[in-house]
């Protein structure tokens, strides 16, 4: 396929906002070639964080979004219009604002999960999916490799240099500190070294990211990344890219990853070396590697 750009001016390199879904949503278009939609995490991350992505611009273009709520979009006031579903019915609702008969999707960690679950939902609406350090299923398997994770990093030269560091971000995730109810930047503040192969990373890669703590609330209240996507993955028929850091403490190879491959036919497992729950931040050749060989393949 050759794509030289795009006569539809919603499709304009810049930025756009679409009336969708009762709210007003912000988009960014950058790059050429088949349409890719790259939704924001959902939970509170704006999209700009993940401009450019390593790989994808190349090839397509890329139409990042934010989800409801997040970054530059508005949203309702009301927790229970933030289920998956709703995020869903988003993604399909600018894909009609776009024009498009069928797209590209990518997401990352909940945007990931996102685009997984519109997969199951709307198959025939996809070019295929590469979902970055996915959420699939936030069971028993996946703590307990979390925790495993977390309790291996005791022995690494920076948690050595930083004794109390692990003991005081478990404190927090289970919610047995002291105080109020942590806001996202002081939640990353305590954990974020554990979001990085490398932890010395992780200050400036979150203080280039901008967060909305009432989504947050609003997704949480309404159980948005807790359905387990194992048992519906095999309904996707799209082409899938799985890409995952080996060293992701969040979602991580062997309880996402592992066991998505496993039960997708049309997926292909890419485990990064390296890497934590953004691999395209320590990777970047690695990952724009993979995304580049994966699209050549599927688009020819």
């Amino acid at each position: 396929m050759t794509f030289v750009g795009h006569s539809n001016p919603h499709l304009n390199q810049g930025e756009h906002t679409a009336e969708i879904n009762g709210f007003t949503l912000h988009y960014t278009v950058r790059g050429a070639g088949p349409v890719l939609l790259f939704p924001s995490p959902g939970w509170g991350p704006a999209v700009g964080s993940y401009i450019p992505m390593p790989g994808l611009e190349e090839r397509c273009t890329v139409v990042y979004f934010d989800t409801r709520h997040s970054g530059k979009s508005s949203g309702p006031e009301d927790p229970g219009q933030y289920t998956l579903e709703h995020f869903v019915a988003d993604i399909d609702a600018l894909r009609i604002h776009l024009a498009q008969d069928r797209v590209f999707l990518a997401g990352h960690s909940g945007g990931g999960h996102q685009v997984l679950a519109y997969g199951i939902a709307h198959g025939d609406r996809l070019l295929g999916i590469i979902a970055i350090d996915a959420i699939i299923a936030a069971d028993d398997v996946r703590m307990g490799e979390m925790m495993r994770r977390i309790n291996e990093r005791r022995t690494q030269p920076f948690y050595l240099e930083h004794p109390a560091y692990i003991d005081n971000a478990m404190a927090l995730m289970s919610g047995t500190g002291a105080g109020t109810q942590p806001t996202i930047e002081q939640v990353l503040d305590a954990t974020g070294a554990f979001y990085f192969h490398d932890p010395k990373l992780a200050a400036d890669a979150f203080a280039a990211m901008e967060f909305d703590d009432q989504v947050l609330a609003y997704t949480q209240a309404s159980g948005f990344q807790s359905r387990n996507l194992l048992p519906e993955l095999p309904r996707i028929t799209a082409p899938t890219l799985l890409i995952y850091g080996d060293d992701d403490f969040q979602c991580d190879p062997v309880s996402q990853g592992e066991r998505a491959h496993a039960v997708l036919p049309t997926s292909q497992l890419e485990i990064l070396a390296g890497a934590g729950h953004m691999p395209w931040i320590e990777q970047p050749a690695l990952f724009a590697a993979a995304c580049d060989a994966w699209l050549e393949r599927v688009q020819a």
